[in-house]
């Protein structure tokens, strides 16, 4: 086996050990935000309202630490879709305002396994910049303690985070129509609402982006 080979080998062993580890806790966690949810007593309509809804969920699960969501237009030339700000108080996730509705919930399930997996990247520089660019806006409160962005940082958070953020969408997309209270989940094959989730954005695996 050369060199070549040798490595596509370990990068599949650890790619199977990465999705053991994390596999039951997202599991877990996606069914806890379900059933939290449909216990409500009424139902979130529209990507916002379920963003609000899961970010409000999420901060019941952190002891009431608030987790809040803001949709925001990140410029042009900073890629970032996606961003997680630790404050002293509080955490605000901002998504990006512009992108579709499925890709809304993607975004945030990312920086919310960020938040609950504790990948604080305090000196990612895309995620700098945009939270710079973000504080000349009103209602920003530029103390920050912590930054993860959407694209780049290390490897395996991101992996992780994208796994999250499609297994989320596939889960939630159901509350984005006005047909009425979703009902009980139909039983496909293993992972394949979050597979049907992934071909819509043309996702790509661990190494491509959901657009």
């Amino acid at each position: 086996m050369d060199i070549a080979g040798a490595r596509g080998k370990a990068a599949r062993i650890a790619s199977a050990l990465w999705r053991t580890r994390t596999g039951p806790t997202m599991r877990e966690l996606t069914g806890d935000l379900s059933a939290a949810l449909r216990a409500r007593p009424s139902r979130p309509s529209g990507v916002r309202d379920v963003c609000r809804a899961l970010c409000e969920e999420m901060s019941a699960r952190r002891g009431g630490r608030p987790v809040e969501v803001r949709f925001e237009r990140f410029p042009d030339e900073i890629e970032v879709t996606g961003l997680w700000v630790e404050f002293q108080e509080f955490d605000l996730v901002i998504v990006e305002e512009r992108a579709e509705a499925v890709q809304q919930l993607v975004i945030l399930g990312h920086e919310l396994w960020h938040l609950h997996a504790g990948h604080r990247h305090h000196h990612h520089g895309v995620g700098t910049v945009a939270a710079g660019v973000l504080a000349d806006r009103p209602g920003w409160d530029s103390v920050a303690l912590a930054v993860a962005a959407r694209n780049g940082s290390r490897e395996d958070d991101e992996a992780e985070a994208d796994d999250f953020g499609h297994r989320l969408a596939a889960r939630f997309r159901r509350y984005l129509s006005d047909s009425g209270p979703p009902g009980p989940a139909a039983a496909p094959g293993p992972g394949a609402e979050t597979a049907a989730v992934q071909r819509t954005l043309g996702y790509r695996g661990r190494r491509g982006t959901a657009r």
